[in-house]
């Protein structure tokens, strides 16, 4: 006798297969079905639609399945670079409970609710996930120039606009912390400010600065975080920084660069190319005396914390999450170092991926994915964009509410460097006389305030 199956048995008899054959399609997979329940009544339409509402469709991409697809136009094709992004797993990765890493072809590594025990339920709504401090806290290079005199925390960047008795002062420099704990937790400072080679990072700071190059301070904070890490490692930290920074995503930033537009007009690959090798030269100097990387590494390195961090800083979980137009998590950041708070924005079942997104979901289809091509690599066919393509879903765009309290995965120099005629002096700044708001991304167009007190 013929039955109509419900959604949750449609939705069980799914995740029961991928637990062993999780690249199962969509054709085979209704095969299957067919095979194994031949009863039911159940079109292939029918599938698709209830995998798409319950996440357990995946056809968008950050890894290497868009790479051959027809529906792309060649204009954009070509500017994939998704399946040139590498990434290593991290061994006894800590995890939080009902959470595990999986690897596939289609959407590269990532995180989902573990269906390996027949004991995991649903995750409601609204629970939190996780919270992580951040794997290395980079201070935004507006603020670098305040703290060697002490004018900013020398960990979190804060700006020490009074004399707090909570205000922890450094013995060897001019170096100030805003409190105890800042200081405990700045296992850097020693190593960048203090000793012969504190002039070397100042170049790196100062070409940084003066080049509006975020990326490139923010990869040489981490390799300087992650290089003198192995000397200073920690026996209560299950996974070093440099573990950590190894099992990133990484991707050139030279092969990045070409999905940007404006990188086949003339002389700009040529002058970004100038300013890397300047850049080069100027982090060799400082790590000359450890472990140089080869200028591949250093490229790879740039490309790498585009891709992963958060509000400049890298995230060792959270940088896990793949994107989706439709996230099934909300990423919050909680403080500086605080870190983030990781929230099911809706029911998860067992063996769903968790996904964020990278971009501003107010915006249309087609800024999205302009936004994710440049930064990521790969075109978009996510089920929302796809509708929003042929018009069967509204893609106006609207303003974000000044309410809204949405943070986004940003690629911190997005399009890369900006190199500028030097002026005969920098904009400055009072505090008092700004508004202290957190950029979600330092892109190409951004410009750089130095701040003074």
């Amino acid at each position: 006798m013929e039955k109509n199956p419900t959604e949750d048995e449609i939705v069980q008899f799914v995740l029961d297969i991928k637990k062993s054959e999780p690249e199962l399609g969509i054709a085979k997979l209704h095969a299957r079905i067919k095979s194994e329940e031949p009863t039911w009544v159940l079109s292939i339409n029918r599938l698709k639609s209830i995998l798409r509402s319950h996440s357990l469709i995946h056809t968008s991409s950050t890894a290497t399945s868009n790479d051959n697809d027809v529906s792309i136009a060649d204009e954009f094709r070509n500017r994939l670079y998704v399946s040139q992004t590498v990434s290593s797993p991290i061994e006894d990765l800590s995890l939080p409970p009902a959470i595990e890493v999986f690897n596939s072809q289609s959407r590269g590594k990532g995180l989902q609710v573990t269906s390996k025990s027949p004991k995991t339920e649903s995750i409601p709504e609204g629970t939190v996930l996780w919270t992580e401090q951040a794997l290395v806290l980079i201070p935004p290079i507006s603020l670098v120039g305040l703290i060697p005199t002490g004018k900013a925390c020398a960990y979190c960047a804060r700006p020490l606009v009074s004399m707090s008795s909570l205000i922890a002062s450094c013995s060897t420099c001019s170096g100030r912390w805003c409190s105890s704990r800042c200081r405990k937790m700045d296992k850097l400072h020693k190593y960048i400010r203090h000793g012969k080679y504190t002039s070397e990072w100042s170049a790196i700071e100062q070409f940084a600065v003066e080049n509006e190059w975020s990326a490139f301070y923010q990869y040489a904070y981490t390799l300087a975080a992650a290089t003198f890490d192995d000397q200073d490692e920690d026996p209560s930290s299950k996974h070093t920084v440099r573990e950590g920074v190894d099992g990133l995503a990484k991707v050139r930033q030279d092969i990045r660069q070409k999905a940007d537009p404006q990188y086949e007009k003339l002389f700009v690959g040529e002058q970004l190319d100038i300013l890397w090798q300047e850049g080069y030269k100027v982090l060799c100097k400082f790590f000359s005396h450890l472990s140089t990387p080869s200028y591949e590494e250093y490229l790879s390195g740039i490309g790498m914390v585009n891709i992963n961090n958060l509000d400049g800083s890298i995230y060792l979980l959270q940088s896990h999450l793949n994107h989706s137009c439709e996230p099934n998590v909300d990423v919050k950041i909680v403080g500086r170092t605080a870190g983030v708070k990781i929230t099911a924005n809706r029911q998860l079942r067992p063996g769903e991926e968790l996904t964020t997104t990278y971009v501003d979901l107010k915006k249309d289809v087609t800024f999205r994915r302009q936004k994710l091509l440049e930064g990521w690599g790969f075109w978009c066919t996510c089920a929302r964009c796809m509708l929003e393509q042929h018009g069967k879903l509204d893609d106006s765009p609207t303003e974000p509410s000044s309410k809204d309290n949405v943070f986004t995965k940003p690629a911190a120099d997005a399009d890369g460097p900006k190199k500028k005629k030097k002026a005969k002096g920098k904009s400055k700044k009072k505090i008092s006389d700004s508004v202290r708001v957190r950029k979600k991304s330092v892109t190409f167009d951004d410009n750089v305030v130095q701040i003074e007190i």
